[in-house]
């Protein structure tokens, strides 16, 4: 169990966020290992359609505050923008050439430590409790209610066990719910479990 839910809602997200990337590649990874290439193939769509969801709001929402904040940062966002680009690419590529998945995970291992290192220290420093409380919410806003069900669905799906535990205080308990009653089936036929893969 984690020991402390005292980061914002939309900080936690981000490190909820990373923990899962990491835990879906490496069971891509495992499934291509394991000849599994129907598994590999559908859960790297998958990545693609999440890394896409969670670049956007990185490049829209979050460095331009960043920026605004802290000037000295658009050095950062440049490279982490550069970053995205080249993450992006790659991942279009692995469904059709799944031999690639060791390479985007080392990538992907690259891009979010250095968003860990750089960026989350940055937002922790600059953003008061208010301003935390209003990025969670013009995060909501910025996804549709459908992408959101695809969302929560794959982080409570590809979230490291000990992850989960924070998952089920910080999304929101409509959210949490909905999960349970309509998105979770509708996720589990589309792109199955990361539990029953790896």
């Amino acid at each position: 169990m984690l020991p402390s839910f005292e980061l914002p809602g939309a900080v936690l997200g981000f490190i909820g966020m990373h923990l899962a990337l990491r835990t879906e590649t490496q069971g891509i990874e495992a499934a291509v290992a394991d000849g599994d290439l129907a598994t590999a193939e559908r859960r790297a769509r998958l990545l693609g359609r999440v890394v896409l969801h969670h670049h956007a709001a990185e490049d829209e929402l979050l460095f331009p505050m960043l920026v605004e904040r802290q000037p000295g940062f658009t050095v950062t966002t440049t490279e982490l923008e550069r970053q995205h680009t080249e993450l992006d690419a790659l991942i279009r590529l692995v469904p059709s050439e799944l031999d690639r998945i060791g390479e985007l995970r080392e990538a992907l291992e690259v891009h979010l430590r250095t968003e860990e290192q750089r960026a989350l220290p940055v937002w922790l420093a600059t953003f008061t409790p208010e301003e935390h409380v209003a990025f969670e919410r013009s995060l909501q806003r910025h996804t549709s209610l459908r992408d959101v069900g695809l969302l929560v669905s794959w982080l409570i799906d590809a979230s490291p066990q000990a992850a989960l535990d924070v998952a089920a205080v910080k999304i929101p308990a409509p959210f949490r719910l909905l999960h349970q009653v309509w998105w979770r089936r509708r996720y589990e036929r589309n792109w199955g479990t990361m539990r029953l893969a790896v």
